[in-house]
């Protein structure tokens, strides 16, 4: 009867060890509630529909969770303004809604945070740059030049570091956290070049959310289906590992260019789409310019797709910069086209062809670029 009663008991301290493990204790301060107030942990995108609750006594207070995978929740006590995001996951967190730091505990809270951060630190900066917002800065138009341009460049390394964050968490619900939180202020195009990767689960609400927010921009919700589902189709379709789209362009120095013509008679074609009146644009011209010189000689090319609404207005770029590749420009609709049938949403963009016809990279900073041509030559 003994050694039944020692078995049992050895049974059940496997069985609590094994359910410890998959349990989320999260131990708080809350030293300016009294006691009594009732706090909250939610969905982030569902604060009134609690998963569980806690109650502040000598502001103290703690949960129990048992999300076995991580996924981000919402702690608060309803009152949205004392309430915070903390990635919840087996293991022992801290919270403390009055210190510098909400939550300490697990390296994916200090990702978190990092994240909210930088993105908060690239809405403001984009602010600052609305025309309402500029005008109330007493600063001469080159002054104003060069904000915008340090801001376009802060941009480009947040869409490089937010889609890395997104890709390494496509699998758990926090890297949907991230793609969320990513729209508006990373290029729909480059979100939506990820969609294949999130779990069949999550898309509806990806594709819900990008939607909603072109939508909000162009006021129309049957233009914003139709205009995100014929970029998501665009993309797929020049996805990574497809087949080029061809296309025939004028160039803007007499004539037509095929772009099948470039591909098969160099080691790697960039198709480059641009325009001159996008913020930096010079600036990124001549760095596209430098690598082509360098490499032009291994078998690179770059034809360039300008969407500028005059052939006049590109060409006048393209000669100040000394541009020496292939440049097209069809105002009337056939650079618009053949960006659609890319999928670019953003400028600029880039597209890597190898001389076999297959699409090998899709890229949109200067950098990007550069590492890739450092791999290739």
């Amino acid at each position: 009867m003994k050694k039944l009663i020692s078995l049992l008991l050895v049974v059940c301290v496997l069985f609590s060890c094994s359910d410890g493990k998959d349990v989320c204790r999260i131990d708080g301060r809350y030293v300016s509630a009294p006691d009594g107030t009732v706090l909250y942990i939610t969905p982030v995108d569902d604060i009134l529909s609690p998963v569980d609750s806690a109650v502040v006594k000598n502001g103290r207070f703690s949960f129990e969770l048992t999300d076995t995978v991580p996924v981000v929740r919402f702690i608060s006590s309803q009152r949205v303004i004392d309430g915070n995001f903390v990635v919840v996951e087996p293991g022992v967190l801290n919270v403390d809604f009055t210190a510098e730091e909400f939550v300490s505990g697990a390296p994916a809270n200090e990702r978190l945070k990092r994240f909210m951060a930088e993105k908060e630190k690239i809405v403001n900066l984009r602010k600052m740059c609305e025309p309402e917002n500029i005008g109330l800065l007493d600063i001469d138009a080159a002054m104003c030049d060069s904000i915008k341009e340090v801001v376009f460049f802060a941009g480009e390394i947040f869409e490089a570091y937010a889609l890395n964050e997104i890709i390494e968490n496509i699998e758990t619900p926090v890297g949907l956290f991230y793609l969320l939180q990513s729209v508006g202020v990373v290029a729909p195009a480059k979100l939506l070049s990820v969609f294949e990767k999130v779990p069949s689960e999550y898309r509806d609400k990806l594709y819900d959310a990008i939607k909603n927010r072109v939508e909000a921009n162009i006021r129309e919700s049957a233009m914003a289906e139709k205009y995100v589902e014929e970029v998501y189709k665009s993309l797929e379709e020049t996805a990574v590992g497809k087949r080029f789209q061809n296309f025939e362009l004028d160039n803007i120095n007499g004539g037509k260019v095929l772009l099948s013509d470039e591909v098969f008679a160099n080691r790697y074609t960039l198709v480059l789409f641009w325009a001159s009146w996008e913020d930096n644009a010079k600036n990124v011209l001549r760095s596209f310019s430098a690598m082509y010189d360098k490499y032009k000689t291994d078998g690179l090319q770059i034809v360039g797709v300008s969407l500028d609404g005059s052939v006049a207005g590109c060409k006048s770029v393209v000669d100040e910069l000394s541009i020496g590749w292939v440049q097209l420009c069809n105002p009337t609709g056939g650079s618009a086209e053949v960006a659609a049938a890319y999928g670019i949403t953003d400028l600029p963009a880039t597209v890597l062809v190898n001389n076999r016809g297959t699409i090998i990279a899709r890229m949109s900073t200067v950098d990007e670029v550069l590492k890739k041509f450092e791999e290739l030559f």
